[in-house]
Order: structure tokens, then sequence, then C-alpha cells
């Protein structure tokens, strides 16, 4: 049995209709989704990271503690009950953090309206403790509504753990950074790999051999895969996730690799479907490209458990959940096994 952590969103904001009442936490067995409960007290904890015994959580706002700032929370997770026990939160300097991830005792953090990225020390017994950098970037695109300012959209740890990426969808940008393990210092490292101008880097995902990384663009709705090498990343291949078909706005959201490496999965809110790309093992390259309606509206993020056997997406404006089984030989998703309703649900988590 293996348990499923869904952030959401709490309030209404420009782009969500925001119902949810906070994180919510299922059962997954046999594609089948059970409800354990509901966590409330954070504002818009719309993106999370879990461990096997931590949750940490960011909260989306542009004002905390009534400061222009967003902020994050830390929570216990109970090993039997697999329930959420508050440990602290503390805010966050950069106004409406998006993402969290983890490297060994930081979590690091992209905040989306900020235009930065911030890494925050955990304390021994997993709390959020004193802040260890803050990176301010700059620069904007050419899409002036969405490109007005830099907006970091993710920041991803490499296998390594020496170097985060951070795609930044104002700037059309992918930036690396140094990670100290020991004080939790970033260090720009310079030479950002650049795409098309407009394109809008969003999510990003590596592959589990360490070599690529796939980026999912949210303005033009493409994937442009890459070289991971010792100076950064080299473009190999940009494509459209787009069927020919699609004649509306692009809006590409989360991108994830299948565990056996063979497949990519990305999920796109224009069609409101998912988009399965068969992964060439020589080059990289991506290749028969099969699309899968998520029965709703918008979906936002999704997951794949470690055995890549089951899919599940959040569908953010229709406020529902939907399971998947993935055929491990073909990478198609077969179902859907089960549904759930979840109002305003913004990532999706399945943990052990």
């Amino acid at each position: 049995m293996q348990t499923v952590f869904v952030g959401t969103y709490t309030e209404k904001l420009d782009h969500v209709n925001g119902s949810g009442e906070g994180i919510y936490v299922y059962t997954l067995e046999a594609g089948r989704l059970r409800p354990i409960g509901v966590y409330g007290g954070l504002a818009n904890p719309s993106f999370l990271h879990v461990t096997h015994s931590r949750l940490y959580a960011v909260s989306e706002v542009m004002q905390y503690d009534g400061q222009a700032q967003g902020g994050a929370q830390s929570f216990a997770i109970d090993p039997g009950s697999k329930r959420l026990m508050p440990l602290n939160v503390r805010p966050v300097p950069g106004q409406a953090p998006c993402y969290i991830s983890l490297h060994r005792n930081h979590v690091l953090i992209a905040n989306y309206m900020g235009g930065s990225v911030t890494a925050i020390r955990l304390d021994a017994s997993g709390r959020l403790a004193g802040m260890t950098s803050h990176i301010q970037h700059s620069g904007s695109g050419p899409n002036r509504t969405r490109q007005e300012a830099p907006h970091p959209h993710a920041i991803v740890p490499l296998p390594s753990g020496e170097q985060v990426l951070v795609p930044d969808l104002g700037t059309d940008q992918v930036r690396r950074y140094g990670l100290e393990a020991q004080t939790g210092k970033l260090t720009d490292l310079g030479a950002p790999a650049q795409v098309q101008p407009g394109a809008g880097p969003r999510h990003l995902a590596i592959s589990p051999a360490g070599h690529c990384v796939y980026l999912m663009n949210e303005l033009d709705s493409t994937i442009t895969a890459f070289a991971l090498e010792p100076n950064g990343l080299r473009a190999l291949q940009t494509i459209s996730a787009l069927p020919d078909s699609f004649d509306g706005v692009p809006s590409g959201a989360d991108i994830h690799v299948h565990p056996s490496g063979r497949f990519l999965y990305a999920s796109l809110r224009g069609p409101h479907s998912l988009v399965c790309f068969r992964v060439d093992a020589a080059t990289g390259h991506l290749t028969n490209p099969q699309w899968t309606s998520t029965l709703g509206l918008t979906p936002r993020n999704f997951a794949l458990d470690a055995a890549g056997e089951t899919l599940i997406a959040a569908n953010q404006d229709s406020d529902s959940l939907v399971a998947y089984q993935v055929d491990l030989a073909t990478g198609h998703l077969e179902g859907p096994t089960d549904t759930a309703d979840v109002p305003s649900p913004a990532c999706v988590v399945i943990a052990p």
C-alpha cells in the first residue's frame, strides 16, 4: 500500500478559483484511492516534497505575517496512520513560492513572483531552521504579460547533489547553481541554458541514468531535451508536446521520466491531456507521442509511483484526481482505475 499526498489552492487567485482545505492524504492500493484525511492551516500549500518521515510544503502567497513574502511548513508523517503532524512554519523571503525540493539537510525553494531562489537549513528534527542562501534573478522575456520579470518555477538537485537546476519562465533560461552541502550556500555557475524566446521554462525531469534533462516549456508547450555535461546543458532536441489538431492557447505544466527511463510524460493544460513519448535510449530523443485525456480541466501536476505502474493526475479546475495504470511495455495509460474529488489540486506525490 502506498500513500498519496495532494497539495491544493485554498484561496481564489488570478489563475485559480482556489477552494481546497489544505493537504489531502489518500492510500493507494491496486490503483484505488481511499481518503485518510485533510490537514489545513497553511494557505495555498501548492507544492510538496515528501521523504519517508517528513513532508515539506510551500505556502504560495504574496504576503505572509504581514510582509511581502511567502511561507513554508514542515510536517512529521506518522509511520502507521500516515497522518500529518505539524512541526513548524517559517517565512520565505520571496513572494509566491511555487516549488520545494530537498538536498540532504536543506530545502530549496523557487519563488515565482519573487523572482528568486532560497535555501533553508533543516535542524536535527526536520524542522525548518535558518535561511542559508537567497539569490535574486533578473531579466525578462518577449511575452510582456508572462515574462515581464524573472519567474523561477522549479529548483531541482542533480543526482550528484553538487548542482541544482532552476528553470526561469520569465527569462527563458535554465540556470545552474552549485550547492555546498554543509553550508547550504548556492553559487551561480553561469552559462545558463537558453531556450527559444517566449518558450517559458517551467518544470524539468532528469533521466534515471542522469545523462539527460527534459524541460517543459509552459508558454509554447514544447519540450527541450538536453545532454547533461560537466560544463552545463547542451540542447539535443526541441519538440512540440501538442497534438497537430490543437488550436487553443498552449499551457504546458508538469513533466516526469518513467522509472525505466523508456518513456516521458507531460501534462498539457491546453488540451486537458497527458502526452507520453518514447525515449530513444541511444540519443535521448523523444518519439512516438500518444495523448490521453485527463477527463477533467487543467491537469497541472501528476506523479508516477516508484515502480512506474500507476500515474495520478491532478485536474486543478475540475477538482479531481484521476489514476491510470501504466502499460510497462508501451508506456500507454490505461483506465482510469479510479478517481477522487479534491478541490483545486495543484501537486501530487506518491510515497511508499
